[in-house]
Formats: C-alpha cells, structure tokens, sequence
C-alpha cells in the first residue's frame, strides 16, 4: 500500500479534498485527527496542518514519527502571483520562504511528481500552470503588498505553509509537490486582514473590524464564492488524480 500525505491549512481545503473520494476513515496519527481515503493500492492521507509555517512545521514532524509516505503534497488555496483565473490549478516547481531563518533557501519539488499531477489535471482540461512558489509567514492583504511580492520574488503561487512543510520533506528525504487553486488574485485586496484571525483573541478582533466596516462584508462575500470556486477545482484535481493513480499507479 502507498501512502501519500496531504496536508492542508484549513477545513474548507480539507472537505475539499476529502470530497474527492467516495469513502474515508479517521485515523490519528501524533495525536491529529487524518482522514484517510483508500483507492486501489494508494491510501491518500488528508492532514489538517493549521495555518502559517510554524504550525505546519510542527504537523509535519509530528506525522512523520508515526507514518511514512511515499510523497508528500502541499495542497489548498493559494493566490496566483501572476496572469491567472479563479480556480486556476497551480503545481510548485519549487518554493522559497521570503521571511525568516530560512529566507531566500529554495526546495525543490519532486520532478517526477510535479510532471505526473499535471499530465493528470491536463486529462481532465482544468486550466493549470507550474512554477515557482514563494511562502510568507502572514497573510498579505493589500493588492499593493502582493505586487510588490511578485516583483522581489516572482513565482506563480503564494502561501503560507509549502516551504515550512517542503523544509521538514526534504530533511525527512520523502518526495515533496505543491497542488493548489488560485482563490484570489494578485491585484485583489482582501476585505480585511485576517492576520487578526490567527491570533489567540483574533476572532474578537475581526468581528469588530466587520462591525466596524460593514462595507467589508461585500468583499467577504466575493471572496466566499472565489474560495467556493476554488474549492470545486480542487476536488476536480483529486479526483483526477485519484483516477490516474487507479488506472496506472503514481509517478
């Protein structure tokens, strides 16, 4: 049996991707609640790893002590640094962390794997690109802020969490890939900034600034359906390459 570990940040990607599969299982694993897919002879392992680099770091070794993989995929939403649509399947070439101890140190994705995913998606027409990712340790909210981002780093993707997790791959010597959907593009400012929600009295706070603003909840509301679109892709992709797999076995 082939074990393939994908972690993501939040509930939404996870019932995303869980979506994609007829049956699951929960299993725990260092003490996180996995929900676990079977098809054929790939067991597809669904990893709530929270939001930001800290967080995934410290899934990610706490996995790792209990279970191999064969791959691990860094997977969920993302905003698209360059030309792209909402829904758009990115797939990491590589990844670098622009903030931190480990700015600047590049990981590689799996050649293999990068090729296989998009030969999968490519069979289903969903529209993708491959590339560079670029990860940051808070959310960039500003249009202003992106921009400047994909100008200093360039890349095609944005995220939080794919170079922390690719770090404790590489050292782990497992292979590493990045899947992901664009729900938000480089010249859209976010409706509020949701670095508030990440901290431990951030709720609090960002109910006050919807309050405070209530012209952010229209910008709640296009972005509601971005992540909805985004959402469906990323089922489209698992289940693509969940079908791919069954028919001819992983990369």
């Amino acid at each position: 049996m082939t074990a393939i570990g994908v972690f993501v940040a939040t509930r939404w990607e996870l019932a995303a991707v869980r979506q994609a599969f007829a049956t699951s299982e929960v299993r725990v694993v260092g003490g996180i609640r996995c929900i676990v897919a079977r098809q054929g002879q790939v067991e597809w392992w669904i990893i709530p790893m929270g939001v930001g680099p800290e967080r995934a770091t410290a899934t990610a070794r706490r996995v790792f002590g209990e279970q191999s993989f064969a791959a691990v995929w860094s997977t969920g939403f993302a905003c698209a640094l360059g030309p792209a649509g909402i829904g758009e399947v990115l797939i990491g070439t590589q990844v670098t962390m622009e903030e931190g101890s480990e700015a600047g140190r590049p990981v590689p994705c799996a050649p293999g794997f990068v090729d296989w995913v998009r030969r999968a998606v490519e069979e289903q027409r969903l529209p993708v690109q491959s590339g560079r990712f670029v990860s940051v340790p808070r959310v960039l909210c500003r249009a202003e802020e992106k921009q400047e981002m994909a100008v200093r780093a360039g890349g095609i993707g944005l995220d939080m969490e794919s170079a922390a997790l690719g770090f404790v791959a590489s050292e782990c010597k497992i292979p590493f890939v990045i899947v992901r959907t664009a729900s938000d593009l480089v010249d859209e400012s976010l409706p509020l900034d949701f670095n508030l929600f990440l901290r431990p009295s951030g709720w609090v706070k960002g109910v006050a600034a919807c309050l405070a603003h209530p012209t952010s909840l229209v910008g709640l509301n296009r972005l509601r359906v971005q992540s909805r679109v985004a959402g469906t892709q990323l089922t489209a992709v698992f289940r693509a390459c969940a079908e791919k797999a069954l028919r001819e076995g992983l990369a």
